[in-house]
């Protein structure tokens, strides 16, 4: 696993840490690191794999589990970088959203508090107990070619996708005690991506797509713009807070 650094901006603004979707890579963040709308943010990417490292088997039995290395990972890499302001945004497509929001509970709940996460944003992220979830390797279909030469194998995501359809509400806690608030953006024209317990209303959601997109699409093309501007307006209304 590793840290990438994506973009480098103003000092003064705290860091943006996406994690990986299913694939495994942070190659869907490139565009979010050229955009203007972004530039005052230094962004990193999550990566489950480090340039030096072969393709493993996934053998993370719980998101827990994942995100602790993942949490352990973040407070290693930007250990000086967060001497002077602690303070992180977290957030990420699909998966990505749910290991984002378990990093910041694990974060959260250290009494040292070396790490404050201000901000989740997650880009169409679904519960784990989601019917979409609960596909097994159907979950995958309609997923662009470029994912099975991922990082994580076809098999690797299958067995991912089995981690997450045996979640529930008590082994994944949604965003309860992540000590922030969270945004969702979504194409989903209604509801909340079985996440309504957390997004209750329209307030912190953001639409994109109009109708047009779906999960696999709207990381590229025209929807990319949607959803860069969703996340810089959500770090934006959390840092004026």
């Amino acid at each position: 696993m590793s840290l990438v650094p994506l973009s480098f901006g103003a000092a003064r603004n705290p860091p943006l840490v996406l994690v990986h979707d299913i694939s495994g890579s942070p190659f869907p963040y490139v565009p979010f690191a050229s955009h203007s709308s972004l530039s005052q943010y230094t962004i990193y990417g999550i990566s489950a794999l480090s340039e030096s490292e072969s393709p493993q088997e996934f053998a993370y039995p719980s998101l827990t589990a994942w995100a602790e290395a993942y949490a352990a990972l973040v407070e290693s890499e930007l250990r000086e970088e967060l001497k002077a302001d602690r303070r992180v945004f977290l957030g990420g497509w699909s998966l990505g959203g749910l290991l984002a929001a378990e990093i910041a509970r694990i974060f959260a709940q250290r009494p040292e508090k070396q790490i404050e996460v201000l901000g989740l944003v997650l880009v169409d992220t679904y519960a784990p107990w989601h019917e979409l979830l609960r596909t097994g390797p159907r979950g995958l279909e309609g997923a662009p070619t470029e994912i099975e030469s991922a990082y994580f194998t076809p098999r690797e995501m299958a067995r991912i996708l089995d981690v997450l359809s045996s979640s529930n509400r008590t082994s994944w806690p949604g965003m309860d005690h992540t000590g922030c608030s969270a945004w969702l953006i979504t194409p989903s024209v209604a509801g909340a991506n079985g996440l309504e317990e957390w997004f209750p209303d329209e307030q912190h959601i953001r639409r994109i797509g109009r109708g047009k997109a779906n999960h696999f699409s709207m990381m590229k093309g025209e929807f990319i713009e949607e959803i860069i501007k969703g996340v810089h307006d959500a770090v934006e209304e959390i840092l004026q807070r």
